[in-house]
């Protein structure tokens, strides 16, 4: 039984960044080693939307769980590189 889950996440970045962190975690959806999940990214303005199709509960909760990390760092980095708090 295939399993669906849509996550909306709002990241406190303005103008290009949200494009940045976008564009990389799509690199990321579209290189996933599993061929039991699949991933799209999309960004409308400070919203970032994941949606997680899975075969399985064990390769839902591996590929969200990244991707939550991913977009941590992505924000760590553009938090360090921009000099903002």
């Amino acid at each position: 039984m295939e399993r669906h889950v849509k996550v909306s996440i709002s990241i406190p970045m303005e103008g290009k960044a949200s494009e940045i962190v976008t564009r990389a975690l799509k690199v990321e959806a579209d290189s996933l080693p599993s061929k039991r999940v699949t991933v799209s990214v999309e960004a409308s303005g400070c919203v970032l939307k994941l949606e997680v199709n899975a075969n399985d509960l064990t390769a839902m909760r591996a590929s969200i769980n990244s991707f939550l990390r991913w977009i941590d760092s992505a924000l760590q980095v553009h938090k360090l590189v921009s000099g903002k708090d």
